[in-house]
C-alpha cells in the first residue's frame, strides 16, 4: 500500500498552527486570528463525510464545493460549466467522446503541494476504484455484511468514463460513448481534485480533514455539528477569494426525537444564526413575513425533489410493477404538499422537476382517478396477496415523520397495502439504501448533481442506478444514450419526456414533491440570492456582512 503523508488542513501563508482535539472532531487554532467575525449559517443537510471519493449526498457535496476545486464549475446565473481549476476545457471530436482540459499552473493544495495533472487523474481513478471495490465485495459471500465496503461515491456519474490520460498539463478524458453531459459532471463534486499524497486510493478519509484547493480551508470540523471555514488566500479560480470566514452549524434529529428542522428553528429564533439555509417546520416557513425589515428573504424554485423509491429486485415485496403502479395511484401529492408541507413545496408528477428540459406530468396522466376496486383486481390478477405488505424506511427531511404517517394512511386506506414505516438515522439509512440489501421502499430526497435533466434520468433510471433500486430498462437505456449525443440539450427534450413516460409505466421511483429554495438572513448579510442554484454548488463565498 502506498504510504500517505499525514496532513492537516493548514493553508499556505498562514501562521504556524496548533492542532488540538475536539469532541467528535478537530479544530485548528492559529495565533494570527482574524479581524472578521464569522458568518454563521444553519443547515439541516448534514454531510456523511467530506471526502469526494466516498460521499454522494447533497450535504457533503454542498460543503465540499467550498473546499475542493474541480476543473470546471458553475457561476451564478450560468447553467453552463466554466473553467475553475482549468484554463480551458472542451471536446476535441465531433462524437463527444474525447474531452480535454488544460490545468492552471498556479494552483496549490491547502497543505502546500502544487496541484498537478497527476492529482486530477488520481482523483477520477480513485472514485472508480472505490466503486469497483464496493461492487466486488457486495458479491463476495465470504465477507460478513457489516464488513463490506459500501462507499461507491459518485461513480455512477462517471459511467461513460473509459480512461484518463495525461498529456503535459492537459488531462484527456476518453469516454466509452458520446456524453454531452460530461462537462457538467466534471464541474460537480464528482470531479473534485484531491492531493494524491494525502488520500488513499481505496479508502475514504474519515477523520473529517480536507486537503483541497477550493475557496475555503476547513479549519474545524465536528461531524454532524459544525464546520469552520476560513478564506483560502492561495485559491485561484472562477470565484474570488472569500471576504469572510463562515461557520456552518448542522442540525439533525436529537436523541429524544426532536426533528432537525425544529432545532434549526429554535437556533434561528434565539439569534444564534446569521443565515438560515435549512428547512424549518412547514408552519413556520408558511408564516414568514417577507417584508420584515430586520431580515432578508430569498425564494426560488429548487431542483431538489422528494421521491419514494422501491427495491425492484426479484423477491422484494414491491418487485412486481403492478404493486408499484397501485402505490403510485394511491398517493395524494396535493394532500402531502398542502397538509404536511404547508404549501412550501409543489406537488410533482415527473422525476424531472419544473425548470429542467423535459418536465411533464406523466404520473398524473397515468395514475389519476383510479378506482380502488380496479386496483384490487389488478393486484389479485398479478398473483399478489392483498394486502401487499412492505417496509417503508425514511430518514431526515422536513416534517418527515408527519409525511411518512400520511403516506402510510394513504397507502393503507383501501386495504390494498400493509405498510410498516420506520425512521432511521441518516448514518444508518444511507449505507443501507446503497448496500446489497436495501429497504423494500424508502422515502428520500434527490438533489441535482448538475443543471441538466440527465441528473434525473441517466442517474436515476440508467445503468448508474443512483438510488440502488435495481431497476433496468433496455428501452430507457437506448433513449438515454440518444440524449447523450445531443449537445443542444433543448433538442433532447422529447426523448427526456419519453423516458419518463416509460418510467411512469413501471414506477420504480415515484415523485412526490419539488422543493422551494427559501433562504433567510439577518439584514446585515448580503449574497443569499446567489447561495444555492440548480447546479448543486453552495456559494458560501458570496455571503458578506455589511
Amino acid at each position: 500500500m502506498r504510504r500517505i503523508r499525514a496532513r492537516g488542513a493548514i493553508g499556505i501563508g498562514l501562521a504556524v498552527a496548533v492542532v488540538v482535539g475536539a469532541i467528535g472532531g478537530w479544530m485548528v487554532f492559529r495565533p494570527d486570528g482574524g479581524d472578521k467575525e464569522p458568518i454563521v449559517v444553519g443547515s439541516t443537510a448534514t454531510p456523511t463525510m467530506v471526502d469526494p471519493g466516498g460521499a454522494y449526498d447533497a450535504g457533503a457535496w454542498s460543503l465540499m464545493s467550498n473546499l475542493y476545486q474541480s476543473l470546471l464549475t458553475f457561476t451564478p446565473g450560468q447553467e453552463k460549466p466554466v473553467p475553475d481549476a482549468a484554463e480551458s476545457c472542451g471536446f476535441t471530436d465531433n462524437e463527444l467522446t474525447v474531452f480535454r482540459c488544460r490545468l492552471r499552473d498556479d494552483l496549490t493544495f491547502s497543505d502546500g503541494d502544487p496541484v498537478t495533472p497527476e492529482d486530477v487523474k488520481f482523483s477520477y481513478d480513485r472514485v472508480l476504484a472505490m466503486a469497483a471495490r464496493a461492487e466486488r465485495e457486495a458479491g463476495d459471500d465470504s465477507i460478513p455484511e457489516e464488513d463490506k465496503f459500501v462507499y461507491a461515491g459518485p461513480a455512477a456519474l462517471l459511467a461513460s468514463l473509459e480512461a484518463v490520460r495525461i498529456d503535459g498539463r492537459d488531462i484527456v478524458f476518453e469516454l466509452n460513448q458520446p456524453d454531452a453531459t460530461f462537462p457538467f459532471i466534471v464541474a460537480g463534486s464528482a470531479g473534485a481534485i484531491v492531493d494524491q499524497d494525502s488520500y488513499e486510493e481505496l479508502e475514504p478519509r474519515t477523520d473529517g480533514r480536507v486537503v483541497g484547493s477550493g475557496p475555503y480551508l476547513l479549519v474545524g470540523y465536528q461531524e454532524g455539528v459544525l464546520a469552520e471555514l476560513e478564506p483560502n488566500p492561495a485559491y485561484r479560480g472562477a470565484a474570488e477569494v472569500p471576504e469572510f470566514p463562515v461557520t456552518v452549524r448542522y442540525f439533525r434529529q436529537a436523541e429524544d426525537g426532536t426533528p432537525a428542522e425544529r432545532l434549526l428553528a429554535e437556533a434561528w429564533e434565539a439569534g444564534e444564526l446569521d443565515v438560515n439555509d435549512g428547512k424549518m417546520p412547514p408552519q413556520m416557513m408558511a408564516e414568514i413575513n417577507i417584508s420584515d425589515p430586520d431580515f432578508r428573504f430569498s425564494e426560488s424554485t429548487d431542483g431538489s425533489i422528494r421521491v419514494l423509491a422501491f427495491n425492484t429486485r426479484e423477491g422484494a415485496p414491491m418487485a412486481d410493477e403492478t404493486a408499484r403502479e397501485v402505490a403510485a395511484s394511491l398517493l395524494d401529492r396535493e394532500a402531502i404538499s398542502r397538509h404536511v408541507q404547508q404549501d412550501t413545496v409543489e406537488p410533482l408528477y415527473s422525476l424531472i422537476p419544473v425548470g429542467f428540459t423535459g418536465h411533464g406530468t406523466p404520473y398524473y396522466d397515468r395514475y389519476r382517478d383510479r378506482d380502488p376496486d380496479e386496483l384490487r383486481d389488478a393486484l389479485e390478477s398479478a398473483g399478489l396477496e392483498v394486502p401487499v405488505a412492505f417496509h417503508l424506511a425514511y430518514s431526515r427531511g422536513v416534517a418527515s415523520n408527519e409525511e411518512a404517517d400520511l403516506m402510510e394512511r394513504q397507502l393503507e386506506a383501501d386495504g390494498l397495502f400493509e405498510v410498516q414505516i420506520q425512521y432511521y438515522d441518516w448514518s444508518q439509512f444511507i449505507p443501507t439504501v446503497y448496500g446489497t440489501h436495501p429497504y423494500d421502499a424508502y422515502l428520500v430526497g434527490w438533489s441535482p448533481d448538475f443543471p441538466d435533466p440527465a441528473t434525473f434520468t441517466a442517474a436515476l433510471l440508467g445503468p448508474g442506478d443512483g438510488l440502488n433500486t435495481g431497476y433496468h430498462s433496455d428501452t430507457i437505456d437506448e433513449l438515454i444514450a440518444r440524449t447523450q449525443t445531443e449537445s443542444d440539450r433543448g433538442r433532447a427534450a422529447e426523448d427526456f419526456r419519453t423516458i419518463h413516460e416509460h418510467a411512469a409505466d413501471e414506477a420504480p421511483i415515484i415523485p412526490i414533491w419539488q422543493a422551494k429554495q427559501i433562504t433567510i438572513s439577518r439584514s446585515d448579510i448580503t449574497g443569499i440570492q446567489h447561495l444555492s442554484t440548480h447546479s448543486g454548488v453552495w456559494r458560501l463565498w458570496e455571503l458578506r456582512r455589511i
